[in-house]
């Protein structure tokens, strides 16, 4: 099962022959640079150890420099931690009546999602060339419509993968990351599709139990963080860890976080 947990594991995938954020390979006189997986930021300096780095051209780095800040300072409140000068603060929150305060200029998934595609590349040594199809973060989404505010809902999608991560995680059957002195704990594994044909991988990621950033309201339960995607060749990577089916019924209390009981 690959995983990455000592130092070792992640020196190794530091010189990766791609660009983790397009995929293309390196070409000699390419300017590169290495990027954190997530941004250095979000961490506390004490945690700032075994941690991801990957290699990127230097454009495609630079492109996501204000998003790492902004995703930086929202995973920091976590530690109760603001920049020390107001002109530093990079995230801007809205108060909206029944639902409390949002950050209204970041765009949490997308971030999450590059991050997924770097958890990838190193776990199986490839770029992630394919289809993003359900991601729940700890922070709810809302669309502005012509009434107001709408919740996004928690679709089915997010149990399945919930349910399938504490499912093999009960048989040690899951490619895992374990990150910045074990402040981020990234797992996932392969299950066939309906058809009997596709490969679609489950995920689940945590950082410093960021589960409490989120809502604690009965209109917005909590929830962890869970997807689904699928390599564009819809097969699973070569090494990849496979969908361990069982009778043995697993607990499962908390159905929307992968990482509670």
């Amino acid at each position: 099962m690959p995983a990455l947990r000592i130092h070792k594991d992640f020196q190794q995938v530091r010189s990766l022959p791609f660009c983790y954020l397009c995929g293309a390979a390196f070409n000699e006189g390419d300017l590169v640079d290495r990027d954190h997986v997530p941004p250095k930021s979000a961490f506390n300096v004490s945690d700032r150890q075994l941690v991801l780095k990957l290699k990127t051209h230097r454009a495609c780095n630079n492109a996501f420099s204000v998003a790492d800040k902004k995703v930086g300072q929202l995973i920091a409140l976590r530690r109760r931690e603001q920049p020390k000068s107001p002109r530093d603060l990079a995230l801007r929150f809205g108060h909206y009546s029944g639902l409390g305060v949002a950050v209204e200029n970041l765009n949490v998934d997308a971030a999450v999602w590059r991050w997924v595609r770097g958890f990838h590349s190193a776990l199986y040594a490839e770029p992630l060339l394919g289809n993003q199809f359900a991601l729940l973060t700890p922070f709810p989404r809302a669309d502005m419509t012509s009434v107001g505010l709408k919740l996004q809902p928690i679709r089915q999608q997010h149990l399945v993968a919930v349910e399938t991560i504490k499912s093999n995680r009960a048989f040690g059957n899951l490619d895992t990351i374990l990150a910045n002195n074990g402040k981020l704990r990234y797992e996932c594994v392969w299950c066939q599709a309906d058809d009997g044909v596709d490969w679609l991988c489950c995920f689940a990621l945590d950082i410093y139990d960021w589960k409490d950033l989120g809502s604690h309201t009965a209109e917005i339960p909590s929830r962890g963080c869970a997807g689904i995607y699928m390599r564009t060749d819809r097969k699973a990577p070569n090494g990849a860890t496979l969908n361990r089916r069982s009778e043995i019924l697993i607990p499962n209390v908390d159905k929307l976080d992968p990482f509670s009981p």
